[in-house]
Parts: C-alpha cells; sequence; structure tokens
C-alpha cells in the first residue's frame, strides 16, 4: 500500500481562542443592574445577589479545574455545548505546546463590581446573562465576554436545581442596548420565539448551512460579518489539497447542547448566545487506490483519538462552535459577531 502524504489542516486546535471575535462592548443599558430581584416588582429568576453568587462561584471551581484538567469540577459548573468544549479541551492537553497548557492554567477573573446582569422576570425563563470584563495575567484590558447562566437539575443541590453557564460569547465592538421593564428585568428570547422572520433557533441549523452548502439557504438571513466569511470559507477549502487523491465535505453534527438563548435589545431585535455542531470528513478518492490520509500535523487528533497512527483511510472530526449573534427587529441581516469552536471528538 503505498503512503500519500497529505497535508490535513485541523479544523481547530486547540481552544481555536483567535476565532471569538465577538462583536459587542461593555454596554447593556449600563449600570449593573442594582436593584434586580432585590425586592419590589415580580421578582426575578435569580436575584441580583444570588446572580452575583454564582458567577463569583463560578470563577473559583473554573481557575481550579482549569489548573489540574478536572473534567469533573468543570461539569459542577458548566451544563450543555460550553461543558462539551471544556471537556474536550482537557482531553486534548496532553497534546498541546508547553505554552499552550501553560496559557490555560493561568487564572483569571470576571470582576462582580462593575458587571451588568440581564435578568428576565420569574416564570419568564431558566437562565440570565451577564456582561463582565474578564481580567488576569496577558489579557488584554478591557476585554469583556457575555456568559449565559441557565438553571439545570442537580440532585446535590438543596433546591434540586443549580446555576451553569452554558454559552459564552467575546465582546470586542459594543452591544446593542438591552430592553428592560420598569422593575430593571429583560425580556428572554426561548429557542422557539420569533424575532422578525427568524426564530432564535433558527440560528443554530442556518450557521450549519453555511459549513453544508456554502449558505445556500441562510445567505438571506445573515450579513457578510468576518465570522459569517470564515464559514464560507470553510465550506470553499472543504476539499482544498494539494494532492487531488483528497476530498471532503462538511455535515450538520451535534454541538453539545443545541440550544438558544436570547435577550430582547430596545430596537425590537435580540442578542442571543447558540451552539451548533459539524463533522468534517475527509476521504480517499475512488481513483487514488490504496492511498491513505496522512495526518503528521494533526497532534490532537494523533495523539489522543487516534491512538498515535498517523495515517488513515477516512477521517471524521466533530466540531462544536457557540456564536453570538445581533438579531435586527425585522429577522434579516443577523450579524454574527464572533464564534468559539472546540474540536470534541475525532476517528
Amino acid at each position: 500500500m503505498s503512503l500519500r502524504r497529505n497535508r490535513l489542516l485541523p479544523v481547530c486546535a486547540a481552544v481555536c481562542a483567535v476565532a471569538l471575535t465577538a462583536c459587542s462592548g461593555s454596554g447593556g443599558t449600563g449600570g449593573s443592574s442594582e436593584g434586580k430581584g432585590e425586592g419590589g416588582g415580580a421578582g426575578g429568576v435569580v436575584s441580583l445577589a444570588e446572580a452575583k453568587g454564582v458567577l463569583r462561584a463560578y470563577v473559583k471551581v473554573n481557575n481550579a479545574a482549569n489548573a489540574t484538567q478536572d473534567a469533573e469540577k468543570t461539569a459542577t459548573v458548566e451544563s450543555g455545548a460550553l461543558l462539551s468544549q471544556s471537556q474536550a479541551s482537557f482531553q486534548q492537553y496532553p497534546a498541546w505546546t508547553k505554552k499552550e497548557q501553560a496559557d490555560s492554567e493561568v487564572p483569571f477573573s470576571y470582576p462582580v463590581a462593575d458587571a451588568h446582569f440581564y435578568i428576565p422576570p420569574k416564570g419568564s425563563a431558566e437562565f440570565f446573562m451577564v456582561d463582565t470584563r474578564i481580567t488576569g495575567a496577558s489579557i488584554d484590558k478591557d476585554r469583556r465576554r457575555l456568559l449565559a447562566f441557565k438553571q439545570v437539575v442537580d440532585e446535590t443541590a438543596k433546591s434540586g436545581k443549580t446555576w451553569k453557564a452554558v454559552a459564552v460569547g467575546e465582546i470586542t465592538d459594543g452591544l446593542p442596548a438591552v430592553a428592560e421593564d420598569g422593575d430593571g428585568f429583560v425580556t428572554p428570547v426561548a429557542a422557539t420565539d420569533k424575532v422578525g422572520s427568524v426564530k432564535a433557533g433558527d440560528l443554530m441549523g442556518l450557521s450549519q448551512d453555511f459549513y453544508v452548502t456554502g449558505g445556500r439557504k441562510a445567505a438571506g438571513t445573515f450579513t457578510d460579518t468576518d465570522s459569517v466569511k470564515a464559514w464560507k470559507k470553510a465550506y470553499a477549502n472543504r476539499a482544498s489539497f494539494k494532492d487531488d487523491c483528497v476530498d471532503g465535505s462538511y455535515e450538520a453534527g451535534a454541538g453539545g447542547a443545541d440550544a438558544a438563548y436570547g435577550v430582547k435589545t430596545e430596537d425590537g431585535g435580540a442578542l442571543v448566545l447558540y451552539d451548533f455542531g459539524f463533522v468534517y470528513k475527509n476521504w480517499t478518492k475512488a481513483e487514488c487506490p490504496g492511498s491513505e490520509l496522512h495526518l503528521d500535523d494533526l497532534p490532537v487528533v494523533t495523539k489522543i483519538y487516534l491512538n498515535g497512527r498517523t495515517t488513515i483511510l477516512n477521517l471524521t472530526r466533530t466540531e462544536s462552535v457557540i456564536a453570538m449573534a445581533v438579531v435586527p427587529p425585522s429577522g434579516k441581516k443577523v450579524r454574527v459577531t464572533g464564534y468559539q469552536e472546540q474540536l470534541t471528538y475525532a476517528q
């Protein structure tokens, strides 16, 4: 059997932080939601004091878990796609460079003092969002993130439920103003809720469409942000290899939760965090019998998932993506402001 040395570039090598280019800055409606859920009105899904405690606990446990790559500890504060990505990164840790390993262990903080908490009224949702700075060694000044926390079943908790982080987006350019009622609560947008012509949950399948077809269905809904351009480029380059014996294609896959969490903005649109997945397949063409894929440039795949093998006839990689989007009131020209992509499995 002959060996063809094909250079298969990874869809995502480690945590893919460079893909996290979400637009949105320190923002919201201004202020840190003081008074929300603390008397007056109908109350929120969580009190402000409890929400602050959730954020503090998340940072503490996350830092401890990152220091030792403890997936079980992370599972106590994360769920859904975010947990799937974290667990995958811990599994892949041994194949990372020393610098990547060291960077992943640097402690970080989400300062509560100037964080903006977006809390829906009680009974309207089981999640809340936080716009917060992220600080720590080697972390750029004024860097911010948007996080979604969901109340999930937890048999170890006294109430039977606990709050866990389920999605995150990087903020780089200013969030649209989030709508608040007279008591300071926000209007949640669930996956089944429509914003103009599109449901929040539709963003998942439409985003997958960029990988699977290049955007035949999705092009009319989204505007060409850097994120969307990157997705289109991935489709265009799906079979772009120096060796003509290699082929490739994308298929829809699971992202870890396939969920969407959103809040209404003042203009009638929405700010949404959502996840989706895709499968990337490579194989040798029929007209090249006896050939194999050579994977010496995919250390995570070969060391972690293929038990050290560097050649294979067919390669399948599963990726999880968490994206952030600003949806206009019309539901058209949706702006995907950034995304976080993570390899979760290969075979």
